[in-house]
């Protein structure tokens, strides 16, 4: 056989459907058949992954261990009673793959742990003749049937359902549609309207611009006084600030103004503005996939609808991405009018630092379902799951054991566990890169090149509106910082 014969019949590890078989030979991914939709006969392969508990020699689970103590139910309910059904944020994001380490962990404490692949996204992105499923499929109901089928396949009656962000609206969904089948709820930073993000807008603006806090009204200052003198642009700073803010914390955001203020830190200022466009505008394979579920997003979640174009609007770029599908038009289901229908216990997570669901969304929700308890986990940000993975296994695992109520009780103990090693790490990457701002002269004399012929290129199209400069591709890819 010539090499390029042999070439033409190896596989290509760039074609999605290619790489879906690979990814098929994993003995914990399942595949389940679902319509497209109510009015859409036709099938396509929903997968999900399924890690089942590891067993010790005397044939018993091994305990979660969380640092140097443990943090377990009480004794004699230390089994879990139930599988636990893990739904992340989204509806872009991926459930197999970057949960991969973090099913194993739960597996390995004994939990029985489930994650559907949203559809749309990763391995049940395409049909069963390798084509993207079309947009018309992708709503809320679908996915709620989605989950459905995922617990009938798996031969689950009840589960102990753990939801982060759009996986917590879900969870109350379900909960609410189909009660029998949920055993007891955990929902972390949870998404409860489409009116949340506005709160999560004020929050931002309070803070960062208004300065209603005494811990950050100097750095609110100092943006409005570098948004006046023009090296910022208030109108697309939102996005920049409240990302800084949900790696690095409010020290973080401080230390970038007051770098901006002396006449550094504007390369880490555009490194992030880029980061952020690239993120929202392209998609990562089994990662994170925006073009198909912008449509629940946006037409059904309401994603950006409440930007308004004003200083640090953090809803911009949603709103960018939002053109591109149908507009709002209004949500399915009320759910802070049904939420009081909730039966099953619930535990509502929350970081005091969190500015994308801002711990009054969890409060108010917590306030509504009648079973439910609060836990704020001082100092953490958005998503439990994602930055505080230790507190969710525990949360996820006492859920499991019809224990998850007493957790506020041990408030203190959660929130001295480590911070999740992806967000360590990228919480680091900006402290690097803001000492190197700081300290590094030739970083300084860099940016304040750059600075100073964005601002000459800005004056002189303002002097001249005829010139070329004005022009979209000209001064318009020269923002401020």
């Amino acid at each position: 056989m010539s090499p390029a014969s042999a070439l033409s019949l190896t596989p290509d590890f760039f074609d999605r459907a290619a790489q879906d078989d690979l990814l098929q030979l994993r003995n914990d991914l399942m595949t389940v058949y679902r319509e497209f939709s109510a009015d859409d006969p036709r099938l396509f392969p929903l997968r999900y992954a399924r890690t089942v508990p590891r067993r010790t020699r005397a044939g018993s689970s091994r305990p979660l261990a969380s640092g140097p103590a443990r943090v377990r139910p009480p004794s004699g309910i230390a089994r879990p009673q139930v599988p636990v059904l893990l739904i992340p944020d989204g509806p872009a994001r991926a459930s197999v793959l970057p949960y991969d380490v973090l099913r194993r962990s739960l597996a390995g404490r004994g939990l029985d742990v489930l994650m559907m692949e949203h559809r749309g996204v990763g391995l049940s992105r395409l049909d069963a003749t390798g084509e993207d499923l079309p947009a018309q499929v992708m709503t809320l109901r679908e996915v709620i049937g989605d989950l459905l089928a995922v617990l009938d396949h798996a031969r689950i009656e009840q589960a102990a359902v753990v939801g982060s962000g759009y996986g917590a609206y879900l969870a109350q969904m379900l909960a609410i549609l189909h009660p029998q089948r949920v055993h007891s709820l955990v929902l972390d930073s949870p998404l409860t309207s489409a009116g949340d993000e506005a709160i999560a807008q004020q929050a931002l603006r309070d803070r960062y611009w208004v300065g209603a806090e005494p811990a950050t009204a100097t750095t609110a200052r100092t943006l409005r006084r570098l948004a006046q003198e023009g090296t910022i642009d208030a109108q697309r700073a939102g996005p920049v600030v409240l990302a800084v803010h949900e790696h690095g914390g409010p020290e973080a955001v401080r230390e970038l103004v007051d770098l901006l203020a002396v006449g550094r830190g504007s390369l880490t200022w555009t490194s992030v503005r880029q980061v952020l466009n690239q993120s929202w505008l392209q998609s990562t394979p089994y990662v994170v996939e925006h073009d198909l579920t912008a449509r629940i997003s946006h037409t059904e979640l309401g994603g950006g609808h409440h930007a308004d174009g004003g200083p640090l609007d953090p809803l911009l770029l949603e709103a960018e991405q939002a053109r591109a599908v149908p507009p709002f038009r209004g949500e399915q289901l009320d759910l802070h009018e049904l939420a009081p229908a909730i039966t099953a216990p619930t535990l509502v997570l929350t970081g005091t630092q969190d500015l994308v669901s801002p711990p009054q969304i969890a409060r108010d929700l917590a306030a509504r379902i009648p079973s439910a308890r609060l836990l704020e986990v001082p100092g953490a940000r958005h998503s439990i799951l994602d930055t505080r993975s230790r507190i969710l296994q525990v949360a996820a695992r006492w859920s499991a054991c019809g224990t998850a109520q007493l957790l506020p009780e041990r408030a203190a103990e959660l929130a001295a566990l480590p911070v999740s090693a992806a967000d360590l790490a990228l919480s680091r990457g900006l402290q690097i890169a803001l000492a190197a701002e700081r300290l590094s002269p030739w970083r300084l004399r860099l940016a304040s090149a750059r600075a100073e012929r964005e601002r000459n290129l800005r004056a002189k199209a303002q002097i001249d509106p005829r010139s070329h400069l004005g022009r979209r591709g000209g001064i318009d890819r020269a923002d401020p910082v």
